[in-house]
């Protein structure tokens, strides 16, 4: 048996779920439509008015993520694809989105898109949610009911890897896959519409870039607030989002006394937001740092507390691929910003940023480009989902576009010419 929420959660058979899909296969929208903006804003104000959205950052993120303003902005991004091309812009039909365990909100970005987008959706949930996953999945159903399109979007959960999920991913036209790499090169395997389009998102890992010069002139008003959107990026999500920071890197001449400084900061942070690991946690962060020491890939472990552990390390490369989260964070100097490009591969996704101009960061970016690293944001952004992800403009594969070509002028000629 599968699950579906109807918007109550309830039990369906596998032949009842499929016919559901098959349904949407024509149940697209206008692209942009003020009614799914409308939809969207609906749900923002139920999560932002909802308490239990108040005791985690990251759904209060979410609501105003989908405020009215922002969706609107995004609407008129959308429509001025069409304008700008002078085709007729469609939704791409079904979407499937798979989205990852670890991120319990991601679904929601990626779904939200797509509906913007006037595509039916199907979103295959895991078998066993948290509760405040329950919640929200819950308080969306609803809300999509009210608005009459729980026909065009379903919130759904059945087993991975068997014959039914091969059927379920033929009826669709677009599949989103976020995950690990095992995941996307597992699912990938599982054919969808001959003509439909598949895209993983899989393991990413991030940096934080620091200035040196910028961070010895700030104020301690400015340090406190840099230690506070380096706690953003760090612990929502307990450091295991794609765009978490796994490696602070300081550009410019090595400073311990500076290094301690953010880092105190930041342990006041995280104190201050009551945070606390559980034991195998702290302990596992242990084991890597020692691993890491004497594996000779660090040369120094800081313990502030079971909730923050940094490491120095000597090979950035290995350094980002070996993390563990909750708190782990490694260490590297360079000297010029350039230098990042040294290990910035492909597993490279978002690179924050604190102390540099405009042109120090173009200058990064020209460095990286064909390497990896896909968005550069001040720190305390790293988390903030946009409509450009991994690279790609989400928009631009979520619909259609259906070419016009006007009458030539021998038609013309033609339909201008009466008949005899």
């Amino acid at each position: 048996m599968n699950t579906i929420w109807a918007p109550e959660k309830q039990m369906i058979d596998d032949a009842a779920l499929l016919a559901r899909v098959s349904a949407m296969t024509y149940a697209g929208r206008e692209p942009g439509a003020q009614p799914l903006v409308g939809m969207l804003a609906a749900i923002s104000r139920a999560i932002l008015a909802d308490p239990r959205a108040r005791l985690a950052s990251q759904y209060i993120a979410l609501g105003y993520w989908l405020r009215p303003s922002a969706l609107q902005q995004l609407r008129d991004d959308l429509v001025k694809q069409t304008n700008d091309s002078g085709a007729l812009l469609a939704p791409r039909g079904v979407a499937l989105h798979l989205p990852p365990t670890n991120v319990d909100t991601i679904f929601v970005y990626s779904w939200a898109l797509s509906v913007l987008a006037g595509n039916a959706n199907v979103v295959r949930l895991a078998e066993k949610l948290t509760a405040d996953t329950e919640w929200l999945v819950s308080l969306i159903a609803c809300v999509v009911a009210e608005h009459g399109e729980d026909e065009r979007q379903l919130f759904c959960s059945y087993p991975y890897g068997d014959a039914f999920e091969q059927r379920i991913s033929r009826q669709c036209d677009l599949r989103m896959i976020w995950g690990g790499d095992a995941k996307v090169e597992t699912v990938s395997r599982t054919a969808i519409r001959p003509d439909g389009l598949s895209i993983g998102f899989p393991d990413r890992k991030s940096l934080s870039l620091i200035g040196v010069d910028s961070y010895a002139r700030a104020d301690e008003k400015a340090r406190d607030e840099l230690a506070t959107q380096l706690y953003n990026d760090t612990y929502w999500f307990d450091q295991m989002g794609c765009g978490s920071p796994r490696l602070v890197v300081w550009i410019g001449e090595k400073s311990d006394t500076l290094s301690d400084d953010l880092y105190a900061r930041l342990g006041k942070a995280v104190a201050a937001k009551k945070i606390a690991v559980e034991t195998g946690v702290a302990i596992g962060k242990m084991a890597l740092a020692n691993d890491l020491l004497a594996e000779g890939v660090a040369d120094r472990l800081r313990f502030f507390s079971n909730e923050l552990v940094v490491v120095d390390i000597v090979d950035p490369v290995v350094g980002l691929e070996r993390t563990h989260g909750g708190g782990f964070l490694g260490e590297y100097t360079v000297a010029d910003i350039a230098d990042i490009a040294n290990f910035t591969t492909r597993k490279v996704q978002t690179l924050g940023h604190f102390g540099f101009s405009s042109e120090e960061l173009k200058r990064l970016a020209r460095a990286i480009s064909g390497r990896g690293g896909y968005r550069i944001v001040p720190i305390g952004q790293a988390l903030q989902f946009d409509v450009t992800w991994d690279g790609m403009e989400l928009f631009v594969h979520m619909t259609r576009r259906i070419t016009i070509w006007e009458t030539s002028w021998k038609q013309a000629a033609l339909l201008q010419t009466p008949v005899s």
